[in-house]
């Protein structure tokens, strides 16, 4: 028997070094799960011969079973290269209409013509939730991620992204220097100097105000201009040293009004009522220029800069919030400047979050929410069926994927510009080689001396 056992020697080690050398082979391949070869003794089965003296017939490979072990991440420049960091397996789909899933760990992807985020492997398609609105995702269903190609259209200022239309499109908070002896109405004999009656007009000068901001707004067509506001104060002793006129002024251009915002501040320099009390509605039909002349900005006849935003009244374009303006004893500095309109905006880049959000950034600074990728997990992932091109797909011995979220259970968390590496230890694999060399020839040699024994047999006479 030994040649039937010798031969089976042959044959387990072979297979195993064909084990090892696609280990080997694919040790730079990424998203690769190393396998290793499990071998088994064989006895001739008999129904009473069996017992202490019963000699095994040799071995066989009855698995071959791959190891599911976290591989290296490397950092790579492609923002849609995306490692996973735990058990978790990217879902594929062959085509956008065929439901059916597969599986990766290979997380190299990139758009292809059609916006689609697919496997530069495999075409893979990735598949995840939808954000229809760019703002959230609907879990309902699970598609291939499309990012598009289209821009991000302009939205005007005071329609509220970033804030709430009851705080106001436009913010700005700056701190009135409590110390600057300028104002309007001057006291006989006080060494305050007196502001002239701000007019705009030709005459328009820096003697008419105490300081100025300004802030960047946008009209419906994403266009952007400036609004400045001149700061100025009404008196030198009592309240009217607490009390503040603000004119606003489009492009040095156009006068909002005539009648100034008033603000008036308590003797800790925080502005008297509530933040509602300070938040005002700037009416761009009654602007004026320098010339005199009225200017309805938010008419058809006009330049149509604004439309009509939510929470306003009337012909008014769009609400100023100035409540986090202070009247402190320090210098003059803006705080915060604030507000929701946006220029139209191109697709630069693409990033994704460690939970799988698919974010897409503009050249106007905007941020859309372009979906979510979703990750399976296996109870049993030895029990996938290998198909090549670094995809499995799921058997009985598997069991039904588990579908979710990354960062949630143990599926892992997702890691942008990176790739997870073959789990390969080359060390360990060339040693194995070695190993599975040596049993190689030791069962050549177990043939070859049987041979022997029988030649001897055959020469005796």
């Amino acid at each position: 028997m030994a040649f039937q056992q010798g031969l089976s020697g042959l044959n387990v080690f072979a297979k195993a070094l064909d084990v090892v050398s696609n280990n080997i082979a694919n040790a730079s391949t990424v998203g690769f799960k190393s396998a290793q070869a499990q071998f088994a003794d064989v006895y001739a089965g008999a129904l009473n011969g069996a017992g202490a003296t019963q000699v095994g017939i040799g071995a066989s490979l009855p698995a071959v079973m791959q190891q599911f072990t976290q591989g290296n991440i490397a950092t790579t420049n492609n923002p849609l290269d995306i490692a996973i960091n735990g058990n978790g397996f990217f879902r594929l789909q062959k085509d956008p209409l065929d439901q059916s899933g597969y599986y990766s760990r290979n997380g190299q992807f990139i758009l292809n013509k059609d916006g689609f985020i697919v496997n530069s492997t495999n075409g893979g398609f990735l598949t995840g939730y939808a954000s229809p609105d760019g703002v959230k995702v609907d879990s309902a269903g699970i598609v291939p991620l499309s990012v598009g190609t289209a821009g991000i259209e302009p939205k005007q200022t005071g329609w509220s992204s970033i804030l709430n239309a009851a705080q106001g499109g436009l913010t700005i908070a700056v701190n009135l220097d409590n110390r600057d002896e300028k104002a309007v109405t001057v006291a006989a004999g006080s060494e305050w100097t007196q502001l002239m009656p701000f007019a705009w007009d030709s005459t328009f000068n820096t003697s008419m105000y105490n300081y100025s901001t300004s802030a960047t707004i946008y009209d419906q067509s994403g266009a952007a201009h400036t609004l400045t506001n001149y700061y100025v104060r009404a008196g030198d002793t009592g309240v009217a040293a607490r009390q503040w006129g603000v004119y606003s002024v489009i492009d040095n251009k156009y006068l909002v009004s005539n009648t100034p915002i008033d603000l008036e501040f308590e003797a800790n320099g925080i502005l008297v009522g509530n933040p509602g009390d300070n938040r005002f509605e700037l009416d761009l039909s009654t602007t004026v220029m320098q010339d005199g002349t009225s200017m309805d900005l938010t008419s058809d006849a006009g330049l149509n800069w604004f439309a009509q935003s939510p929470g306003v009244s009337g012909n008014f374009a769009f609400y100023m919030n100035l409540a986090e303006t202070t009247q402190f004893g320090m210098a003059y500095n803006p705080d915060n400047i604030a507000q929701d309109g946006y220029t139209a905006g191109t697709l630069t880049r693409l990033s994704v979050d460690e939970a799988g959000y698919v974010l897409g950034n503009y050249s106007n600074g905007q941020t859309k929410l372009m979906g979510q990728a979703v990750l399976a997990e296996f109870t049993n992932p030895n029990g996938l069926q290998n198909m090549g091109d670094n995809l499995w797909i799921e058997t009985f011995a598997s069991g039904q994927p588990t579908i979710g979220t990354p960062s949630a259970g143990t599926r892992g968390k997702l890691q942008s510009g990176a790739v997870e590496e073959s789990n390969t230890d080359l060390t360990q694999e060339l040693v194995d080689m070695i190993v599975m060399q040596r049993n190689y020839q030791a069962n050549a040699q177990s043939i070859k001396t049987q041979d022997q024994i029988l030649q001897t047999l055959v020469n005796l006479r």
